[in-house]
């Protein structure tokens, strides 16, 4: 069940034995990529063992980067998934055609016209009456869609726009979070590489996933 402090989603997870850990260890929320260029992919079958694995009160996300809003309804649909994040250069109308899901609307920040480009998109959002149910920032690598274990400046954190539901990525370990969070003051905190083995993407370490969540808790109380 989820603890008292800042959210936690721990996203990348391939496996249903990972997704029983860090549900056992206090995550929030657990992603699924569906982006078929990331070394964390799983496909719909494994995404539905998964969800099985999960108890209740664990929410399942699930990740696209740049696919049609029509296929991405039609798989969180498949799979009964409330929730999507969608983590490429999506267009505003896509949360129109969402609206029947939460939308957890991801931004990739590696410079200040970044950060410009998130407000207005932001600002459009609103005057369609489609705000995303969550906003995630994550750091911007050419070429990577996201899991980069890079870290956003912290100038730009100075920058990012307030939201009640500010997800923060982005290079995120249990050696670091608590810093982060005590900077930033997000309203969740999404781990991926920096709770994985080295050379290993998509599985979690469960020690370093408890790690993570306990120092995250505890920066925020």
């Amino acid at each position: 069940m989820p603890g008292p402090g800042v959210l936690v989603k721990v996203c990348g997870v391939t496996t249903p034995a990972d997704a029983a850990a860090a549900a056992s260890a206090g995550a929030d929320w657990i992603g699924l990529n569906f982006h078929p260029g990331s070394p964390r992919r799983v496909d719909e079958p494994t995404a539905a063992r998964i969800l099985a694995a999960l108890p209740a009160g664990v929410e399942p996300v699930g990740l696209f980067v740049d696919r049609p809003a029509a296929e991405v309804a039609a798989v969180a649909g498949r799979l009964g998934l409330r929730v999507v994040q969608l983590h490429g250069s999506e267009p505003v109308a896509d949360l129109v055609a969402l609206a029947h899901l939460q939308v957890v609307r991801a931004f990739r920040l590696g410079n200040l016209d970044d950060v410009a480009r998130m407000s207005s998109y932001l600002a459009r959002a609103a005057e369609l009456g489609h705000r995303p149910h969550a906003v995630l920032v994550d750091a911007f690598v050419a070429g990577v869609a996201g899991g980069t274990g890079v870290s956003i400046a912290a100038p730009l954190l100075d920058a990012i726009p307030a939201h009640p539901r500010l997800i923060l990525a982005g290079g995120l370990t249990p050696a670091n979070v608590a810093d982060r969070v005590a900077l930033v003051r997000p309203w969740m905190v999404d781990v991926a590489s920096g709770v994985e083995p080295a050379g290993s993407p998509g599985r979690k370490d469960p020690d370093l996933v408890a790690a993570f969540i306990r120092a995250a808790r505890a920066s925020s109380r």
